[in-house]
């Protein structure tokens, strides 16, 4: 069965375009690359773009924002999705970094805002430049952890953005199933999305479970694999699934290339995928693949099967950049409020 070009997303008949196009990881030139990049997809067919404010302080924000204004396109027709930064994750600071998101992209709402992440950095800075992360001379974030521990706050505030107008959806990114709980049993407006790392090295298989049972999209990042920046980079001499034999043979079969196939792959799972390109050629490949017919069974299986061989490899390594992993947090969770005996 084809998995069709949107899938739905939050309580009110809304869909997000099924296949996205990420500014992650901008390169020299972010603002312009980004631009450049993101007006090259919107004329190519993409109406779903994929960017964070902590993607270059604001930078790409700005790109995507200059792009949607160089197209001839209109505003309602893209769905455009952002994150809260950890730096403001402050209650009281939710809506002013929305606000700051808002004028960067040049728009008044944004389709869906995500909790970028469930960890919460101190925030340092004065005028224009108020909104940064307090950083160690290692280049490390200082963590605030009273307010990690309280995300669940966090999502209060950004579920009265929803009331305001200014996002139409809320949802959250890098949650396992244990940090949904948390936010699930307090909720008034449960997330409409949980955004993470997923590829046939990475299956999550129980989370994506999870999240359906919940009603909550599941979108894919770095759904090709792929090296995030050097800070939070993990497992570097591992090559990525699209260099994988499994994946060049089903590739060949189908007359597709590799990345085609991981995101036809994704896409068959039922989850979004938004994967990040600069040429023209990656760009327009990218996109093709919600025309190309569905993979078989056999495939699929055989490209689940891949992580036998290496294990499980995820490509962000929270544990060298914060001292803990959110996905494996032992019994004593730094992230979480401690229990009050009494």
């Amino acid at each position: 069965m084809s998995h069709g070009t949107h899938f739905p997303i939050g309580t009110e008949g809304a869909r997000i375009p099924a296949l996205g196009f990420g500014t992650f990881q901008p390169d020299h030139n972010p603002e312009a690359g980004v631009t450049e990049a993101v007006l090259r997809a919107l004329e190519a067919g993409y109406r779903h773009i994929d960017t964070a404010w902590m993607y270059g302080n604001g930078e790409a924000e700005r790109g995507v924002g200059k792009a949607l204004r160089k197209w001839n396109g209109k505003r309602e027709d893209v769905f455009i999705v952002t994150k809260l930064a950890n730096a403001h994750h402050k209650p009281a600071d939710v809506a002013a970094a929305l606000e700051l998101s808002l004028k960067n992209l040049g728009v008044d709402y944004v389709d869906l805002y995500l909790m970028h992440t469930p960890v919460a950095y101190e925030r340092v800075g004065e005028g224009e430049n108020e909104w940064l992360t307090a950083r160690f001379p290692d280049g490390k974030p200082k963590l605030d952890m009273p307010t990690t521990q309280r995300y669940d706050l966090t999502w209060t505030a950004m579920e009265q953005l929803v009331k305001a107008g200014k996002a139409k959806h809320i949802g959250v990114s890098n949650f396992s199933v244990r940090k949904l709980q948390k936010v699930l049993r307090t909720c008034k407006i449960k997330p409409a999305a949980n955004q993470v790392e997923v590829h046939p090295f990475l299956l999550e298989t129980d989370l994506i479970q999870f999240c359906n049972e919940n009603g909550i999209h599941v979108t894919a990042f770095s759904p090709l694999g792929g090296k995030p920046v050097a800070a939070v980079a993990a497992n570097a001499d591992v090559p990525g699934p699209l260099q994988h034999e499994v994946v060049k043979s089903i590739a060949e079969k189908h007359s597709m290339s590799p990345g085609q196939v991981l995101l036809k792959w994704g896409l068959q799972r039922g989850t979004s995928v938004i994967p990040k390109a600069y040429t023209p050629s990656h760009i327009a490949d990218n996109f093709a693949v919600l025309e190309l017919p569905d993979l078989t069974k056999e495939d699929c299986i055989a490209i689940d099967e891949i992580r036998k061989e290496h294990g499980e490899v995820r490509f962000i390594n929270y544990l060298s950049h914060w001292g803990f992993d959110i996905y494996s947090p032992g019994p004593e969770d730094p992230t979480e409020e401690p229990e009050i005996l009494s």
